[in-house]
């Protein structure tokens, strides 16, 4: 649950979870994030306490052109997060989810009926929105897929993604969403972001923002095509 501006145990103490993401799943070809024996072993041998399922929305092959792959793509990662004992988090992977509203509160609705009362489920509404107004657009989106999870599910955290690819927590800041158990998404990669971002992040938080960084890295935002690693930044 959310206590203040972290997220907290059952014994009211502030903890971090740290884990791994999958590819957006359309393009996972592999199978690593599906497979419960290699989730066991990033446990294990990582000690990661969280894997996310990134499920792709607008591509083609991703869940609006292939809806039933899709969801047996996530339900599969729920059940391995729980047989392995790690959260997982169910991510609409999307970046214009504006214009998906329906289908997303359809999404939700039907695995927060089904999984809600999982104690080790993370629900994200909207990865990344561009550069979308956070009161004109994104905000009104959060609030409507928001109240069909709560119909359901009225306690498990849900994580909101803010403007610009989650870095424009300081709007969301400004007028956050109504409601309980709310964290706000930042994504961070090191040789892109720098500290203009940790300022921002450090500002919402001082504001009483509660931040999730469900996407983090060493690299450019790009995902490191380069193959530079700016540790510095990362460290920092």
């Amino acid at each position: 649950h959310v206590c203040g501006t972290t997220l907290c145990n059952a014994s009211d103490t502030p903890i971090q979870l740290r884990g791994v993401s999958s590819m957006w799943l359309n393009w996972e070809n592999t199978g690593y994030a599906e497979n419960l024996d290699q989730l066991v072993w990033m446990r294990d041998t990582w000690k990661i306490t969280v894997i996310r399922a990134a499920v792709g929305v607008e591509p083609a092959g991703a869940y609006l052109s292939d809806q039933a792959k899709a969801r047996a793509q996530v339900e599969r990662i729920i059940n391995n997060a729980v047989a392995a004992g790690v959260y997982v988090i169910v991510d609409w992977h999307a970046h214009e989810a504006q214009n998906s509203r329906a289908q997303a509160i359809s999404f939700f609705t039907d695995l927060a009926q089904r999984y809600g009362d999982l104690p080790n489920l993370i629900w994200e509404t909207w990865n990344e929105p561009l550069q979308f107004s956070w009161t004109g657009v994104v905000k009104p989106y959060h609030e409507a897929v928001l109240s069909a999870i709560r119909a359901v599910d009225p306690d498990n955290v849900v994580v909101l993604g803010t403007p610009t690819w989650s870095q424009a927590v300081d709007q969301a800041a400004a007028s956050p969403v109504a409601g309980t158990n709310l964290m706000y998404t930042l994504h961070f990669y090191a040789c892109t972001h720098t500290g203009w971002l940790r300022d921002t992040g450090t500002a919402a938080i001082r504001a009483g923002l509660p931040l999730f960084v469900t996407e983090w890295g060493a690299t450019h935002s790009d995902g490191g095509l380069d193959g530079q690693v700016c540790l510095g930044e990362a460290q920092a």
